[in-house]
């Protein structure tokens, strides 16, 4: 009864194994990370890309800007080992630089290529970029596509839906929001009403030292002759 028990339990944890193996969730994400800034700012996107177990080397990474969050800005970090293409495109309306001037070229798409292994099964690689302004956004996405050495590729570009979880998700990075402006704001007021209460007190003594001025000569008055017979 035992050894059946035990084959049964064995089955079980075999099945849950393979499940999790195949299912969307286990699949290692490309990711992205902005350090740095908030919207209208500049800032380090980050992506880590792996290559999941089972997969060849991944030997090209293609990043894509959206159209519709076009950047004036996006200058690839130099990756040891790989080479890196910039791919720009035209847009219209322009974008415009600090000192009014108008920028109608920026950059749709970062790749790199390996010029040796890639990233091996099992590893990740981290790959960079400088970009701003960044969009009034709470998120930034980054389509990419990932080849590997066998001339297959994954396209990470399904966006995140209430419904079930994309197998490949787009990256996106979180756009940092300003501080709240509440605490500065109640800071001021305490201050305000400190002032206020200061105002008070001072003007309550300055009340107090004419009353005690009046009252004073009327209080030390001497006494006239005939009060003093009496």
């Amino acid at each position: 009864m035992f050894t059946s028990l035990r084959r049964v339990a064995g089955v079980v944890m075999v099945t849950g194994v393979v499940a999790i193996a195949t299912s969307p969730s286990a699949v290692a994400h490309i990711d992205a990370k902005l350090d740095g800034a908030g919207p209208g700012g500049f800032g380090v996107i980050t992506l880590g890309v792996p290559t999941e177990a089972g997969k060849p080397a991944t030997t090209k990474v293609e990043v894509r800007i959206p159209d519709e969050t076009p950047m004036r800005t996006v200058r690839p970090q130099p990756v040891a080992g790989w080479n890196v293409d910039v791919v720009k495109r035209k847009i219209d309306p322009p974008l415009y630089k600090d000192d009014g001037t108008p920028v109608t070229e920026v950059v749709g798409s970062v790749i790199w290529t390996a010029t040796g292994p890639g990233i091996p099964t099992g590893q990740f690689g981290q790959f960079a970029l400088y970009a701003g302004p960044l969009p009034d956004a709470d998120t930034l996405t980054l389509p990419t596509t990932q080849t590997f050495s066998d001339g297959t590729t994954e396209a990470w570009t399904e966006p995140a839906s209430s419904g079930e979880k994309p197998k490949f998700p787009v990256p996106a990075a979180t756009i940092a929001k300003p501080a709240s402006s509440v605490l500065p704001i109640v800071a001021w007021s305490a201050l305000g009403l400190s002032g206020v209460a200061l105002a008070l007190a001072v003007l309550g003594i300055d009340r107090a030292s004419r009353r005690s001025a009046v009252a004073a000569p009327a209080e030390a008055e001497p006494l006239t002759p005939s009060a003093a017979s009496q």
